[in-house]
């Protein structure tokens, strides 16, 4: 085995934290083997014994196997102990290790997923400060457009619907605006998703409607998609060669009518998602092309140069909020929901911050593995300059690169909203699966993805506020969220690097205060796992691509 690099994760959580000894404690009698559940690297160092995922033990397929080894038993390879003993990944087989049903483990040893494991030396720092604090979140969540008449009509919808909500601790859902499609069924379908999502979360989540494109009426080209063709994809004009804002604010209205009448009311509103982008010639899809404000632009089209006037958001917004007059629940406004990070802040000095409510963006063209912190700092600095809340609200990446950009955007930018694009999808072929949960003829399966934003949603609620935290390795990324009344506490974090690292909490907790540790490996098989409590010596293991979350409740 190969020497395995150790950090140590500390916070200071000053006057919310007090002392006890929670998880493991000493269990009476011991075992004579002194190099028992030793941390290892190599056999050399277990005696008699295997060096087995950095512990000393021995291989087993049944108890006899792990006869002479006080209190131990054969855990298999499958097991959520042995598991989390092999850092995610299924044990190479059953294991020598003792339970710890009743929490209790010997001496430099933890309970970790039912089974004591040794307790490596921590050898880096985490601080958390709940004095420093920064945004409120909105919520986390993710979009739905026509999947929805797919979930609808599920046969595990059911099961399906507590998976999407509540199991997810959803709190924002992204509705497409459907009403171009001339279809009452498809408003119905986000209705009964709508409404299924306040049943299984028992409160009903923040919902935001966009638009992927205006009617064909109102469109230059004629058509509601667009394929490599710029100077076309975008509003349509009238007689006068004016454009026909108020077309597309009576658009809206009827739009918002329709899903009022269908039990829907939107809490936000985007008026056109990706202003900035027109689809290639090989990629057929919803899109309407707008500049901040009403201008020209150059563009290529079929090889040449062309100018094109084009409609602006900032005309756009101003002709919807018109339209929004009367409506018995009137959204908010979101803009510039450009498709980068870069165009933000040539949309934003145009937009009229009277008329809208929230910065929103996508994170496109970002690779989860090079990211360029000073760009999402950017975004927070406008966010505190026109003093409005930012909202990543439609971003696809594997689950490590979605755990990954959560905690970017977050924690560097700020942003008070991250929404997954989208949450349900058909089964891909042959791709590493972005979407949340694929669907299946008769079942559904839960996708990477959907545990990176579980680690974040589940544990947090709207209204909860980000603290501080810092990490001394670089590749420990590690952010904490308060409760509103500070009885709650959770932190994450999320190792981006390939070597494992040893994670210490160094503080210890009130006793009327209770912990869930819970953690996720990409590159493995564990998935939300439930490692139990937190130990008295406060050490989580953290390999490579993977991430815990440790939530404290009084």
């Amino acid at each position: 085995m190969t020497a395995r690099p150790r950090a140590l994760l500390g916070r200071t959580l000053a006057g919310w934290l007090g002392s006890v000894l929670v998880g493991c404690g000493p269990s009476a009698g011991g075992d004579s083997q002194t190099n028992w559940l030793r941390v290892c690297q190599t056999d050399a160092q277990c005696g008699e014994l295997r060096c087995l995922c950095g512990a000393c033990t021995r291989p087993c397929t049944a108890d006899t196997a792990c006869a002479g080894v006080s209190g131990s038993s054969c855990v298999p390879a499958t097991d959520a102990g042995a598991i989390a003993l092999c850092g995610g990944n299924t044990a190479p087989s059953g294991l020598c290790l003792p339970r710890c049903a009743d929490g209790r483990c010997a001496s430099g040893t933890a309970c970790v997923a039912g089974v004591c494991e040794p307790i490596p030396e921590p050898t880096a720092e985490v601080t958390v400060d709940i004095a420093t604090r920064y945004q409120t979140l909105l919520g986390l969540g993710a979009k739905i457009a026509s999947s929805s008449d797919a979930v609808v009509q599920h046969p595990q919808k059911a099961t399906l619907y507590r998976s999407m909500f509540a199991d997810l601790g959803l709190d924002v859902l992204r509705l497409n605006n459907r009403y171009a499609e001339n279809n009452a069924a498809a408003i119905a379908h986000q209705a009964e998703v709508a409404m299924a999502a306040a049943t299984s979360l028992g409160r009903k989540p923040t919902l935001m409607i966009t638009s992927g494109t205006p009617p064909a009426n109102l469109k230059a080209n004629g058509a509601r998609t667009c394929a490599g063709n710029p100077d076309t994809c975008t509003l349509v004009k009238l007689t006068d060669g004016t454009f026909d804002y108020a077309g597309l604010g009576a658009y809206w209205r009827a739009s918002l009518d329709a899903y009022a009448s269908a039990g829907v009311a939107p809490d936000y509103l985007g008026i056109q998602n990706n202003p900035d982008w027109v689809p290639e010639a090989s990629d057929t899809r919803e899109a309407c092309r707008f500049l901040p404000t009403e201008g020209s632009a150059t563009v290529v089209v079929g090889g040449v140069s062309v100018e094109v006037t084009y409609p602006g958001i900032v005309q756009a917004v101003t002709a919807v909020r018109g339209q929004l007059a009367g409506l018995a629940s009137i959204p908010k406004i979101v803009a510039p929901e450009v498709a980068g990070v870069s165009s933000v802040g040539e949309y934003a000095p145009y937009l009229d911050f009277s008329q809208v409510d929230a910065i929103s963006h996508h994170l496109y063209g970002i690779d989860p593995a090079a990211i360029d912190p000073a760009q999402l700092a950017t975004l927070g600095e406008l966010g505190r300059q026109y003093q409005r809340p930012l909202f990543q609200d439609e971003m696809q990446a594997d689950g490590f690169g979605t755990a990954v950009l959560m905690h970017y955007a977050l924690v560097v930018e700020g942003a008070s909203a991250y929404l997954q694009n989208d949450i349900v999808a058909s089964a891909p072929t042959g791709a590493t699966p972005t979407v949340s949960i694929t669907l299946g003829t008769d079942d559904f399966t839960l996708e990477p993805p959907y545990f990176a934003i579980r680690h974040y949603a589940l544990r947090t609620d709207p209204g909860w506020t980000r603290v501080a935290a810092s990490s001394s390795v670089k590749d420990l990324l590690a952010s904490a969220w308060l409760s509103p009344g500070g009885d709650a506490l959770t932190v994450v974090v999320v190792n981006a690097g390939l070597t494992e690292l040893d994670a210490k909490l160094d503080a210890s907790l009130q006793t009327s205060i209770t912990t869930e540790v819970t953690r996720t490996c990409f590159a493995g098989v564990e998935r939300f796992a439930n490692l139990g409590t937190l130990s008295a010596e406060r050490v989580l293991r953290v390999p490579g691509h993977c991430m815990v979350t440790v939530a404290w409740r009084r």
